[in-house]
């Protein structure tokens, strides 16, 4: 941005004036506090970046058309088609009218170029980056979210005896099918049990005193993996008074 170009956006803009309102198309109506896109004066660029659900791609920066009609006669952004206009039109529930110019990851433009009203001073060329979100990341959570999920709904639980364990359990989804409990001691595996289609609960006895673990795996047909937990401890103690036994979940 040269001197006359910074001239001449100060005066007509205010003094605090910079790129920034931007954000992804659906939050429009709604609004967003997060601050998607940065302006850097100094390089003349302005930086979108993407939100963390890479399914938002398309983004739209709102420039207002009232506060730019003084200053600049003309708004245009570069495609692979060449440099195209882009008009005026109304906005929101008051119908201000705006510059909305859509940034779209997957047809992208590179710059944005500001002709000043009688050539008062050269166009002023604003080039887009793009920082895409990461992909890794977000399958990651993903997961860990359809995990928390299917948890809740299979609703795991057990209880314990003089020399047993009790695990309860629900099918995670319809796609169910069958249930797996691996029985662990001091990290070595003890043994594994199918359950039984239409049980919903296994019985482990023969338990001698100790701390032990167990992880239930829910699966699908064709031995499709549905849901494998972490591992999860319980305790068989000595009962306590009156012979009761030690309930826990």
């Amino acid at each position: 941005m040269n001197k006359y170009q910074e001239f001449i956006l100060k005066n007509y803009l205010g003094q605090d004036f910079i790129f920034d309102r931007c954000c992804p198309i659906t939050y429009e109506i709604d609004g967003s506090k997060t601050r998607y896109g940065v302006f850097n004066q100094e390089t003349d660029t302005f930086t979108i970046t993407q939100d963390e659900n890479i399914n938002i791609t398309e983004y739209v920066l709102l420039i207002e058309g009232a506060t730019f009609s003084k200053a600049i006669d003309k708004i245009l952004v570069s495609t692979k088609n060449g440099w195209e206009e882009i008009r005026l039109s109304n906005f929101g529930e008051h119908q201000l009218s705006v510059y909305r110019i859509l940034i779209d990851f997957n047809n992208r433009i590179d710059k944005l170029k500001l002709h000043f009203t009688n050539n008062l001073a050269d166009d002023y060329i604003l080039a887009f980056k793009y920082v895409e979100a990461d992909k890794n990341a977000y399958y990651a959570k993903q997961e860990e979210k359809k995990k928390a999920d299917l948890l809740v709904t299979a609703n795991i639980k057990h209880s314990t005896g003089n020399d047993l364990v009790n695990i309860y359990f629900q099918p995670c989804c319809d796609e169910y099918e069958k249930t797996e409990i691996i029985l662990y001691k001091d990290s070595q595996m003890l043994a594994k049990y199918k359950v039984d289609t239409g049980v919903f609960f296994k019985s482990i006895t023969g338990l001698a005193y100790g701390t032990y673990e167990y992880i239930v795996k829910q699966y699908g047909k064709n031995d499709k993996l549905l849901l494998e937990t972490d591992r999860v401890k319980f305790s068989i103690r000595c009962p306590n008074y009156g012979g009761k036994p030690v309930i826990s979940w």
